[in-house]
């Protein structure tokens, strides 16, 4: 990894470009069944947030740079639930919130 970029400035970047929504580019896939988002969103030309299977961390070039700080986690969750979410109902949310956090604890 080559960057020049701190990740604290990464992360300035990327709170930027979400309050904005103007992200060089992104590709996100939203599965209701399970509640995962599956993607990436572009802050700089080689780095992107990744939040393949809802694990999400900054990469470069498709390779794990950092994990990302749970405010950004949170910011970046909360967009793409405005943004790409696809049911409008609220319950079929709720249980895959459940599945996640039951997974998470085994």
């Amino acid at each position: 990894m080559q960057a020049t970029i701190s990740i604290p400035q990464l992360e300035n970047i990327a709170f930027q470009r979400l309050e904005n929504e103007n992200f060089i580019t992104g590709e996100v896939d939203f599965n209701p069944t399970y509640g995962v988002y599956t993607g990436y969103l572009q802050i700089t030309p080689t780095i992107c947030i990744d939040f393949t299977d809802s694990k999400f961390c900054l990469a470069e070039e498709g390779e794990k740079i950092a994990e990302i700080s749970p405010e950004l986690e949170r910011a970046v969750e909360c967009y793409l639930m405005y943004n790409y979410s696809t049911s409008d109902n609220e319950s079929e949310y709720e249980f895959a919130d459940m599945r996640i956090k039951l997974q998470k604890e085994f």
